[in-house]
């Protein structure tokens, strides 16, 4: 059996809608996300001094699942830049994968007072307005990362 093995690039500014477009997405595959190295008891706690180490041990679990040729693989970070997820991208096609970018089409997607109140880790206005002000447009996310 040839499956052919895919790579969802999730990307979008917190309260999206992005985590539940993956979760449509991931089928019998398997959802890499920073946010679950936030998780504490079960509750979302945003720890900045380990985000760098967080975003590499997402990475790594989601090379694992590479290299076991898991698919779909969604990638559920925010991905504001093509260089967010460059790593990811790379990888998934050195282990043959189809790499899709995904953004929610909700209608508040780039809505910063709906994505302010929708955002469920309670990210500030101003992380979120910043967010917005640097979020690259698709084509040249796709552009950059060599994917149409």
């Amino acid at each position: 059996m040839n499956e052919r093995k895919i790579l969802y690039v999730m990307r979008g500014l917190p309260g999206s809608g992005k985590s539940q477009r993956a979760k449509e997405l991931v089928g019998n595959g398997i959802i890499h996300s920073v946010d679950d190295y936030h998780m504490k008891d079960g509750k979302y706690e945003f720890d900045i001094a380990n985000l760098r180490r967080f975003h590499y041990l997402n990475f790594i679990a989601s090379l694992e699942s590479m290299k076991k040729g898991v698919t779909p693989i969604v990638i559920d970070n925010t991905n504001i830049t093509a260089a967010n997820c460059r790593s990811y991208v790379d990888a998934a096609k050195t282990y043959g994968y189809e790499v899709h970018v995904v953004e929610p089409n909700t209608p508040w997607a780039f809505n910063l007072e709906e994505l302010v109140k929708r955002n469920t880790h309670e990210a500030p206005r101003e992380v979120i307005e910043a967010m917005l002000f640097t979020y690259e447009e698709i084509h040249i996310f796709k552009k950059k990362l060599g994917i149409q």
